[in-house]
C-alpha cells in the first residue's frame, strides 16, 4: 500500500521491485489530491497495471480499507524527516497496516546544524519582515560554513502502536565550537535527517553520513 501516491513514483518502485523479487503484488495508490490522481491513472492505463493497481482518493488517515497492507510506503520525509507531516500521517494511516506488517520508512531522525551564510541571510532581509526570518526554507546551500557540527533532535518510529500517539517533541541543544575556529556570526540553523526505510536500508541528507 502506497500512502501519499502522490504522481506515483512509489508505485512504479513498488511493482519493479516485486518484479525484480519474482514475488505477486497488489498496490492500493492512496492520494487525496485530485491533480495527482490523473497523473496516476494515466500511468496505469499507459502501463496496463489495472490488475495490479487500485487508485483510492482518499485521505489516508480516513479512508477504510477492505484489507489491511503487508507493508506501508510513503515519501512525506520533507528535507527535515518531519516538516511533511510524516509523523502525524503514518500514525493515522497505520491502521492500514496488519499488526505484523512492515512500515517504509521504519524511522528517521532529524538534525540542525547552526550555520553563518551572508547570501540566504541578505535574501531573507530583502522581504523587510519578521515572518520571513521564522520561515523554513528548501535550499541548496551555497557559500556558507557549518559553525558546530550536526546535533540529532527529533526521531520517530513506524509503526507506533503506542496508544494515543503522541508526536509532542521539544529540547534544548548546546553547540559548541572550539576557541580556535575564531568568532562566527550564526544566521540560521541547516536541517537535515537521517531514515532507515528498512534495516540495512537507509536514505538521507546528513553530511556525516550521506
Amino acid at each position: 500500500m502506497v500512502v501519499g501516491a502522490g504522481r506515483g513514483p512509489l508505485v512504479r518502485a513498488s511493482i519493479a521491485a516485486a518484479k525484480e523479487a519474482g514475488r505477486q503484488l497488489r498496490v492500493y495508490a492512496v492520494e487525496k489530491n485530485p491533480a495527482a490522481i490523473v497523473h496516476i491513472q494515466a500511468m496505469v492505463n499507459a502501463e496496463g497495471w489495472h490488475d495490479k493497481v487500485t487508485i483510492v482518493a482518499q485521505d489516508m488517515r480516513t479512508w477504510e480499507p477492505s484489507e489491511k497492507a503487508d507493508i506501508l510506503v510513503s515519501e512525506l520525509l520533507g528535507s527535515f524527516g518531519d516538516n511533511e507531516l510524516s509523523p502525524e500521517c503514518l500514525d493515522g494511516a497505520q491502521r492500514l497496516l496488519k499488526p505484523d506488517g512492515i512500515s517504509i520508512p521504519c524511522s528517521y531522525t532529524s538534525y540542525l546544524a547552526p550555520i553563518t551564510t551572508s547570501k540566504l541571510h541578505d535574501a531573507v532581509k530583502g522581504y523587510k519582515d519578521l515572518e520571513h526570518f521564522e520561515t523554513p526554507y528548501v535550499v541548496k546551500f551555497h557559500r556558507y560554513y557549518q559553525l558546530s557540527p550536526p546535533q540529532a533532535v527529533f526521531i520517530f518510529t513506524h509503526p507506533n502502536w503506542n496508544q494515543p500517539a503522541d508526536n509532542s517533541r521539544s529540547g534544548t541543544f548546546r553547540f559548541t565550537r572550539n576557541s580556535e575556529d575564531g568568532v562566527g556570526v550564526l544566521h540560521g540553523f541547516a536541517g537535515y535527517f537521517e531514515s532507515v526505510l528498512y534495516p540495512g536500508v537507509t536514505l538521507n541528507t546528513h553530511p556525516p553520513t550521506h
